[in-house]
């Protein structure tokens, strides 16, 4: 079958537990977080489908029954979509594997589940077998790789050399700084290397043997990239679509309100407000950068600001939560407190009188 980017399956791997980002993930898989009015993952579903992917493979570990259950068969949407469950960790590599019974034999795209971007699906295949490559993986530029685990390619595009985690000696004077974006293309070669039920890191393992034959290609792109990884993050990737910033996604202005949200005409909902369906905002009470999720309250006078707000969470009249508070499902704080950020609160936890953050 042709398609606009010349693959038509594709891996998805969300079977990480989404430690960074609890308590969100508390009570489900971090692919399931919305973004705006979607589940994320369903973003990543949207960009693959629009590079003519039919068949999606959800490789999971962590809370798979949400996933499944929210995309069924893919049918509705158009698309194939199938689910492994790991029987235990098996790495990045080994979840690849897991999926092959449900694959053909052609190429492959492999996402990391908590990657919003919105890369060329086909200039990295026309890069892919451009080169012949075995496996190409998207890179994006950092200011500073050390964190982070620098690719060097040569002047063809083909990967020389992983750095991990690289340290001031072991960089190059005006050499770009360039990681692993998480989006690769997988061969049918690529996919045999991978050893099947072992725990297999991709990244640690598989592409360094497969670069020792010159055979990882590797696409560097200034496209839209993040890693939805921390509460920050996914606050910043809120802020992002509201700006416009993220190529397939559009804009529905400086903020966002559910049809379904019940937001008081005496409420201010300030730049970068995103207020999920059934979200209760009353009025007096002021919202900007932050989240809202669905069927919080935020009663009279309060302010939220720079916050990450669950599920069903009671904001109560007049408290104030401002910078980097994440506010677990079903959790409350108490009427007149004030919570500064960075601070977590435990999900169905009361920040109460008695409480000094």
């Amino acid at each position: 079958m042709t398609t606009p980017a010349g693959v038509d399956q594709a891996v998805i791997l969300v079977g990480g537990q989404g430690t960074r980002m609890r308590p969100l993930t508390d009570t489900r898989p971090k692919p399931m977080l919305p973004l705006l009015d979607l589940p994320f993952v369903e973003r990543q579903v949207d960009h693959l489908a629009r590079a003519g992917v039919t068949t999606i493979v959800f490789s999971c570990g962590y809370r798979p029954r949400e996933i499944e259950e929210y995309f069924g068969d893919g049918a509705s949407r158009g698309l194939t979509m199938g689910y492994v469950v790991d029987p235990e960790p098996l790495g990045t590599a080994g979840a690849i594997a897991n999926a092959a019974s449900l694959l053909h034999e052609g190429d492959v795209f492999v996402l990391n589940g908590d990657i919003l971007t919105d890369l060329d699906l086909a200039a990295l295949v026309a890069h892919h077998r451009g080169l012949g490559a075995e496996a190409t993986i998207a890179l994006t530029p950092v200011d500073d790789p050390s964190a982070f685990g620098l690719v060097r390619t040569d002047a063809d595009g083909r990967v020389t050399e992983f750095v991990e985690k690289p340290g001031a000696d072991e960089l190059i004077p005006g050499e770009p700084y360039r990681i692993n974006a998480g989006t690769y293309v997988l061969s049918a070669s690529a996919r045999a290397a991978i050893p099947q039920g072992q725990q297999v890191s991709i990244e640690r393992d598989t592409f360094p043997l497969l670069a020792a034959r010159g055979g990882v290609g590797a696409l560097a792109s200034d496209c839209y990239w993040r890693d939805i990884g921390t509460p920050a993050s996914y606050l910043d990737a809120h802020l992002d679509v509201l700006h416009g910033r993220v190529g397939f996604i559009a804009s529905p202005g400086e903020a966002w309100i559910s049809a379904d949200a019940d937001v008081s005409p005496d409420a201010v909902i300030g730049a970068g407000a995103c207020v999920g369906p059934g979200a209760t905002v009353a009025a007096g009470a002021r919202i900007a950068a932050a989240i809202i999720g669905e069927g919080a309250t935020v009663g009279e006078g309060a302010t939220v600001e720079g916050a990450v707000i669950g599920r069903a969470v009671a904001v109560a009249p007049g408290a104030t939560v401002r910078g980097l508070v994440v506010m677990g499902d079903g959790s409350s704080i108490g009427e007149g407190r004030t919570v500064d950020g960075p601070v977590s609160v435990d999900t169905g936890a009361t920040v109460g009188d008695d409480d000094t953050r």
